[in-house]
């Protein structure tokens, strides 16, 4: 059940409320917190009839294995991402709200692999956004991959944040996952594609409407409706084995400019990462699609003399 559609455990998930609202955290961090914080007291009202308040170490880590456990064993069989979620929710309540905090030695973090993520080539990319007939889907696509956007990004992009004078696409604070507003390159090829798309669907269109506007006025269009049409692209190209995603357009533009020449700071800027760390993936993801070749022990080059 989900918490708004209830009207149990109010007073916790108030209390955690402000102090979400107060860290500065974002609506979509705090609504998942509290979310956490209310299937919890469900659980522990159902399973051992005590609050939250009075649950201790042993409860909580019940809690978090029933989660994890798969269905099989009882459990619910969720993601370690996901468990971990809940782990941290839980640490906020006790640190902020009881005033008891938690270590990762009493609520340890599940280990969570890391793997590379499936990219596209260049052709693949070409082929699956230029192949694109209807023009507003082409427009969604191309601006993913040519302005190495997030998909909440380009649901939430306005006509205002594009600029032919400037060359560029403006992704505001609001939306940045990052908080890292900026402005990125609008490409020449997406530029040209974006005009059309404006002359021929919204020629009407004022600064602040949607550039993608959903189907209710006034809305913009949904991830998931944006995240189904690439699905859906994806079956027409019979790439379902694949593993692509919307996000991995994103990707292939970092790659792809990686492998142009684009040192590691300009990718990093190019993706608004804060951290240089996320940044590498890259430099993995082209290592491993090199073929390396043998390269000498530098104590074997025959500038040292004999021995």
């Amino acid at each position: 059940m989900k918490y708004t559609n209830s009207t149990l455990y109010k007073s916790e998930l108030q209390s955690i409320s402000d102090v979400l609202e107060l860290i500065n955290y974002r609506p979509r961090t705090i609504d998942s917190y509290l979310q956490s914080i209310f299937e919890c007291c469900t659980w522990l009202q159902d399973k051992y009839n005590i609050s939250l308040n009075d649950a201790d170490v042993s409860h909580l880590r019940a809690f978090l294995l029933h989660l994890i456990r798969s269905k099989d064993d009882g459990g619910l069989g969720y993601a370690p991402r996901s468990v971990n979620i809940y782990n941290c929710a839980l640490k906020k309540y006790f640190r902020f709200v009881l005033r008891k905090p938690l270590t990762n030695d009493d609520l340890p973090l599940c280990k969570v692999d890391h793997p590379l993520p499936k990219v596209p080539s260049k052709k693949e990319a070409m082929q699956l956004i230029l192949g694109t007939k209807n023009l507003k889907h082409k427009a969604e696509l191309a601006v993913a991959y040519g302005a190495a956007l997030r998909l909440s990004e380009v649901t939430t992009l306005r006509f205002r944040d594009i600029s032919f004078t400037d060359g560029t696409i403006t992704i505001s604070e609001e939306v940045s996952k990052s908080r890292y507003a900026g402005k990125v390159e609008l490409p020449n090829r997406l530029k040209k594609i974006l005009h059309k798309y404006w002359e021929e669907c919204c020629r009407g269109a004022k600064p602040d409407d949607w550039l993608f506007p959903g189907q209710r006025p006034g809305s913009h269009i949904s991830k998931a409706s944006l995240s189904q049409m690439f699905k859906k692209r994806i079956s027409e190209l019979r790439w379902e084995s694949r593993g692509y995603t919307f996000h991995s357009l994103r990707h292939g533009h970092a790659l792809h400019y990686y492998q142009a020449g684009a040192d590691l700071f300009q990718v990093q800027q190019r993706l608004r990462h804060r951290s240089i760390t996320s940044t590498l993936i890259y430099v993995q993801l082209d290592a491993k699609l090199k073929e390396r070749r043998h390269i000498e022990n530098p104590f074997d080059d025959p500038a040292f003399p004999g021995y």
